[in-house]
């Protein structure tokens, strides 16, 4: 008997008519489509699917039919719908040549995108206060035409410009058109709040109708969710990453209701699919009409980080773009060559979907890099020369720096905290580091618990310790001082100072009070809302409250700008971490400079110390990483990352060298 395929659109379900009872006494064919849940129903089989996986559905269907011997044809109405879905692959196929000739800037020949070109900058020139440059207007038309899209361009090249370029453009479309937004949900850190705010200003030539989910304790879980139903909800929207999971259904509810544009910034951020992060940000933007991904390192670990972005970006289709599974992406990272066939393939497949301004795109004005070797003072020297002693010997045993070896980890933040303040040593390592970025140095729950008893075994050498701050001042401390009283202030300049301790920063802030340099922090502890306050009056050219900021990179290394009122950054001391580095650097250094405005940075070294150890392993990273940061999806796992190891065989040739 000859069955027929049918489909309920209103429903969203296939049936199958004909003999039912016949069907039924096929267990093995029944046993396989209870796979896509049918149900029987007025003798008929019903088979429901979702909207995205519709044909999918149906080929399974005639699959298992065909499998079984079954005859079966399809009605005109399912006929159409494949007629109709071939249609659509066709449209996207064009469409997805289209954004890349967008993105490689390769459609003057393209009459129809040109008009588009000029219609999109007729927009902008009528609605934007700020000028776009070149390349910054090709991002944003890219980003506006393709609705849902990826920009990985790096820090400093202006995403959130691009951003508003692209919004502009989609809100100006007619109600009726399906491109149309009315409404932004950025999803971000919390640093990133008030530059969203403050370059819509800067874009638009007005204050945002703003409202933060996010960062404020004052506001309560009611009004929150009474923004997110009011009729009249803001403009703008912006949630913490982590925060979305908490209000994820109502965050659905608002985007079917509203017409929005989802932007996930420092997107990196939810790369790992199975993160409660990733999850909850990848399902609310089924409901939204433009997804928007900004980070400058899209794959930070390996290939496999490239899936949850995309999932992001086409919930419905992404398996169709990367045409590879997450796992066939981690074997692509382990194998580690770029310039396989499949990584190739892999570019080709986003490359429609994602634009890139690189570092040398820029062209930035210039930097200044200046190297300042200190020799420690005598008790800072004895100090330092003791731990360096002690440790020697076990790095020697043990110099490999694993999870089964955390003490390596430990003593190496040691000899750095001695290399520049040694009254660092009687806290705690966790008292020493920012609370919530312990994992940037290890993980916090390997912490021994005994380092508060380090040094007591030896009494005589722990009431140095103790008793530093009363008998000298860091060395470091003091050259800062000479610095900004001898070259920062007397032109004029600001200056901010980058240590990883916050120990230091404090005890920094005070010593530079001490000698009438009003300076502020900018650590974890510090509220939010006075983070941005500080960062407001630095900004300020004429603002001459304060001239000296002193800050964590954990803290503010992401999102935030300070060029427009700095051009001096000083390092008390680094650790090995590369990108954080880079990114710290990135704050004073970015689109939006005068040409000719030259950026000063000042490295504190201490002589015959760890610190000549980093600095030298820094240098080798960062070339390795400039090679790496122009490809289109810089891999960095390239970069050797066995830091503690390195550190460790260095400082071991270092101290024989010296000694």
């Amino acid at each position: 008997m000859n069955y027929s395929i049918d489909v309920n659109i209103v429903d969203n379900w296939f049936v199958i008519k004909g003999n039912t009872e016949e069907l039924l006494q096929n267990k093995r064919l029944f046993i396989s489509l209870k796979r896509l849940n049918y149900s029987i129903e007025n003798n008929f089989v019903i088979i429901p699917f979702r909207e995205e996986t519709q044909i999918k559905s149906l080929q399974e269907i005639q699959s298992l039919l065909s499998k079984y011997d079954y005859k079966f044809q399809l009605t005109d109405n399912t006929q159409k719908e494949l007629q109709a879905f071939s249609k659509e692959e066709e449209n996207f196929e064009v469409f997805s040549e289209n954004a890349r000739a967008i993105r490689d800037n390769e459609f003057k020949e393209n009459q129809p995108l040109v008009n588009q070109f000029d219609k999109f900058q007729e927009v902008l020139k009528e609605t934007l206060t700020r000028k776009l440059y070149p390349l910054q207007l090709l991002s944003s038309f890219h980003m506006a035409f393709a609705q849902n899209s990826c920009n990985f361009a790096v820090p400093g090249a202006g995403k959130t410009s691009i951003v508003y370029g692209a919004y502009a453009f989609l809100k100006s479309l007619p109600k009726e058109d399906p491109r149309h937004v009315n409404k932004l949900l950025v999803v971000g850190p919390l640093s990133s709040f008030a530059p969203w705010e403050n370059e819509f200003s800067a874009c638009f030539g007005y204050k945002p109708n703003s409202f933060r989910m996010s960062g404020d304790n004052e506001i309560s879980i009611k009004q929150k969710l009474e923004h997110l139903y009011s009729p009249n909800s803001p403009e703008l929207t912006l949630i913490f990453h982590g925060g979305v999971d908490r209000f994820q259904n109502d965050i659905i509810d608002f985007l079917k209701r509203n017409k929005t544009m989802v932007v996930v910034d420092e997107a990196h951020r939810i790369k790992n699919p199975e993160g409660v992060w990733g999850r909850s940000v990848t399902e609310i933007s089924k409901e939204a009409v433009s997804r928007v991904i900004l980070t400058g390192t899209p794959v930070p670990n390996g290939y496999q980080d490239i899936f949850n972005l995309y999932k992001f970006i086409y919930p419905f289709k992404f398996k169709e773009i990367l045409k590879f599974h997450y796992h066939n992406l981690e074997d692509m990272t382990n194998n580690n060559s770029t310039e396989s066939p499949r990584v190739q393939e892999l570019k080709d497949n986003i490359s429609p979907y994602f634009i890139r301004i690189k570092k040398n795109d820029l062209k930035l004005p210039p930097i200044e890099e200046k190297y300042i070797p200190v020799e420690m003072d005598s008790h800072q020297r004895e100090i330092y020369d003791f731990i360096e002693s002690q440790y020697l010997p076990h790095f020697k045993e043990n110099n490999s720096a694993t999870v089964k070896d955390i003490l390596n980890r430990a003593k190496l933040i040691r000899l750095r905290q001695a290399s520049t303040n040694p009254s660092l040593l009687s806290k705690t390592l966790k008292d020493s580091l920012e609370n919530n970025e312990l994992t940037g140095e290890f993980d916090p729950n390997a912490i021994f618990t005994t380092d508060t008893d380090e040094f007591i075994n030896d009494s005589e050498f722990f009431n140095k310790i103790i008793n530093y701050p009363t008998v000298e001042t860091p060395k470091k401390f003091r050259s800062i001082l000479s610095l900004l009283l001898e070259e920062i202030f007397p032109e004029n300049g600001k200056v901010i100072i980058w240590t990883i301790f916050i120990q230091n920063a404090k005890e920094l802030k005070t010593y530079l009070n001490q000698n009438g340099i009003e300076s502020k922090l900018l650590i974890g502890e510090i509220p939010q809302a006075e983070r941005e306050e500080t960062i407001k009056a630095f900004n300020d050219p004429l603002n001459n409250d304060f001239k000296v900021i002193i800050a964590n990179p954990f803290s503010v290394a992401e999102s935030i700008s300070l060029h427009k009122g700095c051009h001096n950054a000083i390092y008390l001391e680094r650790d090995y971490n590369c990108s954080n580095f880079i990114q710290s650097k990135d704050r004073i250094h970015r689109v939006g400079l005068d040409e000719n405005q030259l950026t000063k940075y000042f490295y504190i070294l201490s002589k015959d110390s760890i610190d000549e150890v980093i600095n030298d392993r820094l240098r080798l990273k960062i070339e390795r990483m400039e090679e790496i940061i122009n490809d289109d999806i810089p891999l960095f796992q390239r970069i050797d990352n066995n830091d503690e190891t390195d550190i460790i065989n260095d400082l071991i040739s270092n101290y024989a060298r010296r000694t």
